[in-house]
């Protein structure tokens, strides 16, 4: 009898909460379907999936933060809730997020880490309203807002599936791994890039290489025609064509000038001829390329896409970032981005066209340089100076999965679920666990004479610059110089990618050399 009783105020305390609108139906459960829940500020009308449905209050600001009514979200992606009357708490739970939020508090736990919210949860007529950001980017989803028709956007982005190590064609390894020049002082002149930071340290390298890859032998690079003419250039590295750099884009368009408030609120214009790029990033999933940089004095710092179209993407006025040791990150709803700052040890939030928002703290020693790398929907970074890969929850804060057992960490990069870092002389794929392996070792590397010809499939004897000088006796001849038998790797701010098959394609900044080691046949 008493535990019918207590199942029965349970009931009743379940009842209470006053989601008392209209019935919603065919509302997604949790699964892999995309679900996009369409709500309008200050209009009962809203639909899941094309679906009308009829809200009991109408969504509305509270404070300048979005509020919905917290049913049509929950049943709509399939979320379980769990109300505590006498606490006025919800608990929410989709997957393996957990939020538990109480009425009229502006503290809230997602996954038992603490956060603060702007605005709290209210109850309205009988109707829980709670802040919509939060909860669904907190779920992972994507939210946007059309401030045109002040329609708001609520979009379950199915993650995106990679086929599997195990079932993909085997590649057969190189027993050492093997070194290719795949261009020369005299041949093919990789873009240098200059720095055009603020503050220039004496002894610092003022130029470099700034390149990225879209993982289909394309290589690409920020360049500077002139001062103040900067573009991004094109190398293809496919066989049977002729090795060659050709113009992307340039910067000088209007395509790169935007609005935004300054911090003291006032309405900005930012011109094309202001912007400095200094880094370029691809992310595989949508299949785009992305730039960042500043302006001269560096007073904000910008984020855009460049690729397949231009578009502003974020913007930072506060100047908390470094451009140039920091990354930018799309989630997989393709509207919400990760950027870190190592200046201040951060991670921010962004929304298409915005400005940075809220930022989660990672575990480490400002300066520090961050890798970041997105898997299954969940963010993960490695810290290259505490060796240390952590899971970030945005909003929420950051956790250690793994520390590495591994020398000094010289650089970095993600790709296809996996981190690679160099340490020593060897090149390391670790994955977001901290499984660690050696991929390369260049003490066993077997380097290779000549150029290699991606027309020919061959190698061309390594010409001799202009400016050097033959002597009488062939024995004199510098052969290091012009057929380097090591890579110097960390001398220089530096990347490398790894191309369709494996293999790792790096600049080598001392001999000033694109490079090809192999370790797949």
């Amino acid at each position: 009898m008493l535990i019918y009783l207590r199942k029965m105020i349970l009931i009743a305390l379940i009842s209470v909460v006053a989601w008392n609108y209209g019935t919603l139906t065919t509302m997604a459960s949790v699964s892999n379907d995309k679900t996009v829940i369409k709500l309008k500020l200050d209009d009962i009308q809203a639909s899941v999936n094309s679906k009308s449905v009829v809200l009991g209050m109408a969504p509305h600001l509270l404070n300048n933060t979005t509020m919905v009514p917290l049913r049509i979200v929950t049943e709509a992606l399939g979320a379980e809730v769990i109300w505590d009357g006498n606490m006025q708490s919800v608990q929410l739970t989709l997957a393996s997020q957990h939020i538990i939020m109480k009425i009229g508090s502006t503290s809230a736990k997602v996954n038992d880490a603490s956060i603060n919210l702007e605005q709290p949860p209210v109850i309205e007529n009988d109707t829980t309203l709670v802040p919509i950001r939060f909860i669904a980017e907190n779920f992972h989803q994507s939210v946007s807002f059309d401030d045109q028709t002040h329609e708001i956007s609520i979009t379950n982005v199915p993650a995106v599936t990679t086929i599997p190590d195990n079932v993909k064609p085997a590649a057969e390894r190189l027993e050492k791994p093997t070194v290719d020049n795949l261009t020369n002082e005299t041949m093919i002149k990789i873009p240098q890039f200059a720095d055009h930071s603020k503050y220039v340290f004496r002894g610092a390298y003022s130029e470099g290489v700034v390149m990225t890859t879209d993982g289909k032998n394309n290589l690409y690079f920020l360049a500077e025609s002139s001062p103040q003419d900067f573009t991004i250039k094109k190398m293809s590295l496919s066989k049977g064509n002729e090795l060659e750099t050709e113009l992307l884009l340039t910067f000088s368009k209007e395509d790169f000038n935007f609005k935004y408030k300054d911090a003291q609120g006032f309405s900005q214009n930012f011109r094309y001829n202001e912007f400095i790029p200094s880094s370029l990033y691809y992310d595989r999933n949508s299949d785009k390329i992305f730039v960042m940089g500043s302006d001269l004095l560096q007073e904000i710092t910008v984020f855009y896409q460049v690729y397949p179209n231009v578009k502003m993407i974020a913007y930072d006025r506060y100047i908390n970032l470094k451009s140039k040791f920091d990354f930018i990150q799309p989630s997989d709803d393709g509207q919400t981005y990760y950027i870190s700052s190592s200046f201040k040890g951060s991670i921010y939030t962004a929304h298409e066209g915005e400005a940075l928002s809220n930022h989660t703290s990672v575990d480490g020693i400002r300066t520090h340089h961050l890798t970041s790398l997105m898997d299954k929907g969940q963010l993960y970074v490695l810290d290259q100076e505490n060796k240390t890969i952590q899971l970030v929850t945005p909003g929420v804060g950051a956790s250690s999965v793994a520390t590495l057992n591994v020398g000094e960490i010289k650089t970095a990069i993600a790709h296809e679920g996996n981190f690679y870092l160099v340490a020593g002389n060897k090149f390391y794929r670790v994955d977001v666990k901290g499984k660690l392996e050696v991929y390369a070792n260049l003490d066993e590397a077997v380097f290779h004479k000549g150029v290699y010809n991606f027309k020919t499939d061959t190698f061309d004897p390594t010409p001799t610059p202009y400016y050097y000088s033959l002597p009488t006796r062939p024995e004199d001849v510098d052969l290091e110089r012009f057929e380097p038998k090591r890579i110097v790797i960390g001398l220089a701010p530096q990347r490398f990618i790894i191309d369709p098959k494996g293999n790792i394609i790096i600049y080598d900044d001392m001999y000033k050399i694109l490079r090809r080691i192999n370790v797949f046949k």
